[in-house]
């Protein structure tokens, strides 16, 4: 047994009917108040205090892009950093898949062990434990899960992530989960979680609100807006998938 807080304990008086209602009825949810107050609290500290975020790119229209992580920066060139944003901001001028954001990928860096005991490897731990994987298998339907991975993300300003429905058939990606930790969010400062129409009509639109959870199912349209470069303050989640493989 640890004594360790936990970072992921669902909130007790979550509608699960309703939740599954919702993403039955519309293939996506934004659920507030999703944690137990103290886990997204700690969550929330464990993001802005301890975590070493990289650089996470895409500009070659691959589902994965690139990654750099924290302790590799220091040593790039201005130019190299340069390069990162270029490319993933040319792709999406040229209509391609593309993101740039900060991250810490949380498998990789449990599996490799980047960080011994770092609190987001419990948080990993959590996610994939009964509680939550039976939660996901009852609110989507998809009886097959049988895993979750995930990643700390950070979007501050020139940040985004371009149209795409999240499909990767190899993957197994059932359930999609965006945990919002981001405090005191506005409106102008980007961020929000768009879904799209067939016809690129934006027909939901999600603010980053802090311990709010946004659930749906996959495949399904979305993007992260443009975070503006006057935005004073970082968008903070923990985002990934339910699998079946």
């Amino acid at each position: 047994m640890t004594d360790r807080p936990a970072l992921f304990a669902l909130n007790r008086a979550l509608d699960r009917p309703a939740i599954r209602a919702a993403l039955a009825e519309n293939r996506l949810v934004q659920v507030e108040n999703f944690l137990e107050a103290q886990s997204a609290e700690t969550l929330w500290q464990v993001l802005q205090q301890q975590t070493p975020f990289g650089l996470a790119w895409a500009g070659d229209g691959q589902p994965h892009g690139q990654h750099v992580r924290a302790e590799q920066i220091p040593a790039l060139s201005a130019e190299q950093k340069m390069a990162m944003g270029n490319a993933a901001a040319n792709a999406a001028a040229a209509g391609r898949f593309a993101f740039l954001y900060a991250q810490y990928p949380l498998v990789e860096a449990y599996v490799q062990k980047w960080h011994p005991g770092h609190p987001l490897y419990g948080l990993l731990e959590e996610v994939n434990a009964a509680p939550v994987l039976d939660f996901a298998r009852d609110v989507s339907g998809h009886a097959d899960i049988i895993k979750a991975d995930g990643q700390a993300t950070l979007y501050a300003g020139g940040h985004f992530l371009t149209d795409h429905d999240d499909l990767v058939e190899v993957e197994g990606r059932r359930l999609a989960y965006v945990l919002n930790l981001a405090k005191d969010w506005k409106p102008d400062w980007g961020g929000y979680l768009n879904f799209m129409d067939a016809k690129g009509n934006i027909v939901a639109g999600f603010m980053p609100r802090f311990n709010t959870m946004n659930l749906f199912l996959v495949p399904l349209r979305h993007n992260v807006s443009l975070v503006p470069s006057f935005a004073p303050v970082g968008r903070f989640a923990i985002t990934g998938w339910f699998r079946n493989r």
